[in-house]
């Protein structure tokens, strides 16, 4: 199995967050192919969070441990990507494609795991989705494209 991203310890294999970049996500989100397969990714590989990026929206999916395997896996935040990705310091495209929303998407990845305080806006939600789980979860991580896993 591959992720789009994927962000590993810093000194270790361990999967810390898989990322999907998808151009549209179903509705209901829950019952979305991607989603269904990106559980299953956390849960073969023991990672209790990932996210889904779309250009309008990201999911973010974490592992409540309330059953074992991936069911217990959900969708616990929806958030507007261009408010999630707003730090990068350019305008966030009206119109973007696959490719270069997974390229952006890399870049936020890789200032969250130097400085959640550089990547995060300031938005209640966004800290809310992020702070202190998934942001401890991937502090000095290593963020690596097409990993295999699993």
């Amino acid at each position: 199995m591959r992720t789009d991203l994927t962000v590993f310890a810093k000194d270790f294999p361990e999967v810390r967050l898989v990322v999907e970049v998808k151009p549209t996500i179903a509705v209901p989100a829950e019952e979305d192919t991607a989603v269904k397969q990106l559980a299953r990714y956390m849960w073969g590989t023991n990672c209790h969070y990932g996210l889904i990026v779309t250009p309008s929206k990201t999911y973010v999916l974490r592992d409540d441990f309330t059953v074992p395997g991936p069911e217990a896996i959900h969708i616990t935040d929806v958030l507007p990507t261009r408010i999630l990705f707003s730090r990068l310091g350019w305008a966030y495209p009206e119109t973007i494609s696959e490719q270069h929303l997974e390229t952006l998407t890399r870049e936020w990845l890789e200032s969250l795991t130097s400085s959640y305080d550089a990547a995060l806006p300031d938005n209640p939600d966004v800290m809310k989705a992020f702070f202190p789980d998934i942001v401890g979860a991937v502090a000095e991580g290593r963020v690596v494209s097409e990993a295999a896993i699993g």
